[in-house]
């Protein structure tokens, strides 16, 4: 076994949550330095340029080294509503939240500790609309999302006096930035595992083991990345890989007409009306608002039983009403699919007009 080579990497700085208010960030771009570049006219590739060295484009993005993106899947509530959001987050420092285009918008936050606590959720609701994360950089472009994705490594029986900030750290710059610890390998009160939030590529390969220690007495440490996202290099999009990407395989593309039934059956049982829906729906409501989301286990099964109470009794209605010649499998299907789709559509709007409390999990943040 070849003995491992030393180095001496560059460890990222600890989260100080040093606050900077919003002048200082953008006014910190127009130092004396930065007002001085030189740049030359030229040409390129038979276009106007504007030709200045790439150490220039860094000091530039210096301002915005805390600043996220928020992409809007289908749609993107008022302006006024997206910042009232980071509003209720009471962030520690100032923050300021401008559109990039009809999807995008960009969140300039002040300090790391904002930065860290607002990044290390993947994706918001506000208003029904699901706002993903994403990292800002100097090349982003909106028409691809960067592969960098914060990802919670693991250390299972890290030795108790490797639970040192510095040390966690330096395990995980070995991954990319470091972000954050937990609360239990911060405070030492799980010792059988360390964890470490890292902004992580995950286009790239990553170690099983890291050698911790001196040559002569060091270990080999094993490490855990948690729940890796996906990732297509074809489109530049999190949520797939390239062997299901629609744009590179057009074919895979699935039929979305809906199954054919029995005329009869239909016409038979869309004649009947379904029962209201109102006081079930209601209740389910009530259920979901006072739903704890720290527990996403807890959050599911609320959600589902709430959804089987409005589905019964429009199923158990229609079959009454439908005549004892219609199947009453058949029956019993049809409706049952309408009255729950009406009930989800119904449900999902009384939930978020009545928003008024934001709770938070590991991976999502509801307004409830």
């Amino acid at each position: 076994m070849t003995s491992p080579t030393l180095s001496t990497p560059v460890v990222p700085p600890i989260l100080t949550g040093k606050t900077r208010s919003f002048k200082d960030v953008v006014s910190s771009g127009s130092s004396s330095t930065i007002s001085k570049v030189q740049f030359v006219h030229s040409s390129f590739k038979g276009c106007p340029a504007l030709l200045f060295e790439d150490t220039v484009v860094q000091q530039l993005a210096t301002p915005f080294s805390f600043t996220l993106v928020g992409k809007f899947m289908l749609h993107r509530p008022n302006l006024d509503v997206i910042r009232k959001f980071f509003h209720v987050l009471k962030l520690s420092g100032s923050f300021n939240v401008n559109l990039l285009d009809s999807k995008h918008i960009a969140v300039q936050l002040s300090n790391d500790l904002d930065y860290s606590h607002i990044f290390s959720c993947r994706s918001y609701y506000i208003q029904g609309c699901q706002m993903r994360l994403l990292k800002w950089s100097p090349d982003f472009d909106v028409w691809e999302e960067p592969p960098i994705a914060p990802v919670w490594i693991a250390f299972p029986n890290l030795r108790l006096y490797f639970f040192n900030s510095h040390i966690l750290f330096g395990l995980a710059s070995v991954f990319g930035r470091p972000l954050q610890t937990d609360q239990a390998t911060a405070s030492l009160s799980r010792p059988s595992v360390a964890r470490v939030l890292v902004e992580l590529d995950v286009t790239k390969k990553h170690p099983h083991e890291i050698w911790l220690g001196s040559e002569m007495n060091g270990y080999f440490q094993k490490v855990e990345i948690e729940y890796l996202p996906i990732f297509c290099s074809h489109c530049k999009k999190h949520g797939h890989e390239i062997n299901e990407c629609f744009r590179l395989h057009p074919n895979l593309r699935k039929d979305k007409s809906l199954p054919k039934v029995n005329e009869n059956v239909v016409s038979k049982v869309l004649h009947e009306p379904i029962p209201p829906l109102e006081d079930n729906i209601g209740l389910a409501s009530h259920e979901l608002g006072n739903a704890n989301c720290g527990n996403e286990g807890e959050e599911n099964v609320i959600h589902n039983s709430a959804l089987s109470n409005i589905s019964k009794p429009a199923s158990i209605n229609t079959v009454n009403a439908i005549n004892d010649n219609v199947s009453q499998e058949t029956a019993v299907q049809i409706p049952s699919s309408i009255a729950l789709h009406d009930a989800n559509n119904i449900l999902e709007q009384e939930k978020w007009v009545n928003a008024k409390i934001v709770n938070s999990s590991n991976d999502l943040v509801v307004v409830s």
